[in-house]
């Protein structure tokens, strides 16, 4: 058998084998995947808002943390040198006495935390970005995971906001089933990011780390690796709702994916310990070492679909050329190219397909949503078909931009790299 077909069918496996894997876990897991520890006490909960430039949004991340349903809170609202009315907006609720107001000159998301963590006096700090906003029962369902000394931080469901184009209705889709899987990853003990809007830490916690790097590409990223070097647990609640504003253009979500992947690939050497380490459990055995292999797979297989769709459009062009433009002849040749058989190829792709949409199925089912295919049916199409490609574009991008860059740069949500 040629090497190419060894590879392609080891890839196939890898796939097949991961994809089993997780579903295993929701199988064992699938009567608990709703259930969050009911919590005995209400500790204060200091809700950190980092924001910059956000005048648009800012008046109903701040809305949202008032209507929580939790009765210890103060929300703090950390300006980072903003330029718009963010100030002047954020002003009308420091009158109404409803959040406490940090000014500070423009530093980045990780500086501005760290300036609110300084000033919070909350037991418990709970992060939101300025373009998200939580649902009223999120953070009582995040705040009895506490209660077990071991766990440092606790993440949310978050959700795509108002998907509006195809851009938005692909990410609506990869965040459900984020929910699904980091809901799995937490049965398993293997998170490796925090995202930033919804989650919550215990200020002891960052305290004693210093705090979030302000360096780093994804300091949600790089305090989870600190928090779990450190001894500590990240667990999740799927019913901490949290909704977030998508990237709606596609300059957008490359420069979001472009600091997400690089932060991915920073953290990975950062904290090249945990890979294949037994200490870290199933996070440095199988989930780092996997990701990488995923990547690799997702850009072998996206290259492979590319190089055959050109090589059919280019032999198709030639024959039509070769018989001066007999429409019956081309049509001929194109049938006779198609005309293939079943391979282990084809079984491979009708299979995966099948896997993507029962995964699409449990997704949905796990975050509470609505299948709703007479209004959605483009959401899931647009995901089963480009996905995948879209993604590898965002990795290749990614890796274009670490072979090329200096050092890291600091950034706010990906607007600079």
């Amino acid at each position: 058998m040629e090497f190419e077909a060894i590879l392609l069918l080891g890839m196939m496996y890898f796939m097949l084998y991961c994809s089993v894997f997780w579903l295993l876990v929701y199988y064992d897991k699938r009567k608990v995947m709703k259930i969050d520890p009911i919590p005995t006490r209400f500790p204060l909960v200091s809700i950190l808002i980092p924001v910059w430039n956000a005048e648009d949004t800012i008046r109903a991340a701040i809305d949202s943390c008032i209507a929580l349903d939790y009765p210890n809170k103060e929300i703090i609202v950390i300006n980072d040198g903003s330029t718009d009315k963010t100030k002047e907006i954020c002003e009308e609720y420091v009158n109404s006495d409803k959040i406490t107001l940090l000014n500070k000159t423009n530093g980045g998301k990780a500086s501005a935390m760290n300036f609110g963590i300084k000033h919070a006096k909350g037991e418990y700090v709970s992060c939101l970005d300025a373009d998200s906003f939580f649902r009223p029962n999120a953070l009582i369902q995040m705040i009895g995971y506490f209660e077990d000394s071991a766990v440092g931080a606790v993440t949310s469901s978050m959700k795509v906001y108002n998907p509006r184009n195809w851009i938005q209705m692909i990410q609506w889709v990869e965040y459900i089933f984020a929910i699904y899987l980091r809901r799995l990853m937490h049965f398993m003990n293997c998170l490796y990011v925090i995202p930033g809007p919804g989650s919550t830490y215990r200020r002891d916690v960052l305290l004693e780390l210093g705090g979030f790097d302000e360096h780093s590409l994804t300091e949600d990223m790089d305090i989870a690796f600190r928090i779990q070097k450190a001894g500590y647990r990240i667990t999740n609640s799927i019913n901490a709702e949290v909704d977030t504003i998508a990237p709606d253009t596609l300059r957008g979500l490359i420069k979001q994916r472009i600091r997400w992947y690089a932060g991915f690939c920073d953290n990975s050497v950062k904290y090249k310990s945990f890979f294949l380490n037994p200490k870290y459990g199933t996070l440095g055995l199988f989930v780092l070492p996997t990701s990488f292999i995923w990547v690799g797979v997702l850009l072998a297989s996206s290259i492979t679909l590319i190089y055959n769709v050109l090589e059919i459009l280019i032999t198709t062009t030639k024959a039509y050329l070769a018989v001066g433009f007999d429409l019956n002849l081309v049509l001929a040749k194109i049938s006779e190219m198609l005309a293939v058989g079943p391979t282990y190829i084809t079984w491979f792709a009708v299979i995966f397909l099948l896997i993507s949409v029962l995964v699409i199925y449990l997704g949905l089912k796990s975050a509470g949503e609505m299948i709703n295919f007479k209004q959605k049916y483009k959401f899931y199409a647009l995901h089963l078909v480009g996905y995948t490609i879209l993604i590898s574009l965002m990795w290749f991008f990614a890796l274009s931009y670490l072979a090329v860059r200096g050092k890291s740069e600091k950034t706010w949500k990906g607007t600079t790299i």
